[in-house]
């Protein structure tokens, strides 16, 4: 059986009010289930760890079994929200005021993708493919 899951943040709100929406679905029904979390916190801490949350719970979907394709939206605007985060705590920035960290966070997020043979049984595999904009 062939499993598929999408997550992305599909909302044109601002920032502060934006929704994360998992979509998951089985291919052969041509279904889908619309999950929506809003997230009401500070515009910072929406921008830093939206990511994280839509990347594990891709993992964890994954896991499951399914191919999950993740839209990572406005990588920029991760840049500003890591900007401001190490701004704030008094960190030394580097080239244009970004923290010297931002290319290994980058790449630590992009580096979660791929194809894995899940554990346990029934033997599965699963994969997560990320878009970034």
């Amino acid at each position: 059986m062939k499993r598929t899951c999408l997550v992305a943040n599909t909302s044109n709100m601002p920032v502060a009010a934006r929704e994360a929406s998992i979509y998951t679905g089985k291919t052969y029904l041509g279904q889908f289930t619309n999950f929506h979390t809003p997230t009401f916190i500070l515009v910072i801490l929406v921008m830093f760890f939206y990511w994280r949350t839509g990347i594990t719970l891709s993992e964890y979907f994954r896991d499951m079994g399914y191919n999950v394709a993740m839209m990572a939206d406005s990588t920029s605007r991760w840049a500003e929200a890591l900007r401001e985060i190490s701004g704030r705590l008094g960190e030394m920035p580097a080239d244009s005021g970004y923290p010297a960290y931002l290319a290994a966070r980058l790449a630590s997020f992009y580096e979660r993708a791929g194809r894995v043979k899940c554990l346990g049984n029934p033997e599965r595999e699963g994969s997560v493919s990320i878009v970034g904009a």
